[in-house]
């Protein structure tokens, strides 16, 4: 019988394309980096970013259809497969981990659902990814060395930043933001 990673790793490359399996393997060896002396699971944090992106591969109207059919409810929901339904691919994901690989751990399951949008209340494995997903090693823009350092030595701070720059780049691009973003940056914003 194949043990899990082996089961993953064949998933993987049968259902992303290089450029995104080469992607889930550096976010998994950055976020397992960041993961240490944490005090969270390092296996759970390698098993929610090494799948993370497991349902990327799906199209707008294919990751509409599996959250229909499997009548997930997403706060949202309307609103993001109107403007940006490739986002679904998180809450998807979560989804084919539970069905294809029998893995019912919450903590492993809400990492990769809120991987892309996060939300209020993240548990560190959540930031984890979170943060790792945008940092990996094959992530190439302004400021990420300082990001990634910065990273390895606050987790919180280092997420703060990440967050920003999504907004900050879904705006430069005149883009909608998601709500579910909004509630999150709302959250963890400075209060006065």
């Amino acid at each position: 019988m194949k043990n899990l990673e082996q089961k993953i790793f064949e998933y993987l490359y049968r259902n992303l394309s290089p450029k995104r399996f080469e992607h889930s393997y550096y976010v998994s060896k950055f976020a397992v980096s960041l993961a240490e002396g944490k005090g969270v699971n390092i296996l759970k944090v390698q098993t929610a970013a090494l799948l993370h992106d497991c349902a990327k591969s799906m199209t707008g109207k294919e990751l509409i259809n599996f959250l229909k059919n499997h009548k997930r409810k997403i706060k949202y929901f309307k609103e993001i497969i109107k403007y940006y339904p490739q986002l679904l691919h998180s809450y998807a994901g979560a989804l084919v981990i539970k069905n294809e690989f029998k893995i019912k751990d919450k903590e492993i399951l809400n990492a990769v659902k809120y991987h892309t949008l996060g939300r209020p209340s993240m548990s560190m494995t959540e930031k984890i990814l979170f943060v790792a997903d945008a940092l990996s090693r094959d992530r190439k823009y302004k400021g990420i060395v300082e990001i990634r350092n910065l990273a390895k030595k606050d987790i919180d701070a280092a997420f703060m930043i990440v967050l920003s720059n999504k907004i900050k780049y879904v705006l430069s691009g005149g883009k909608r933001l998601c709500p579910q973003t909004v509630d999150t940056w709302n959250y963890y914003a400075k209060k006065d």
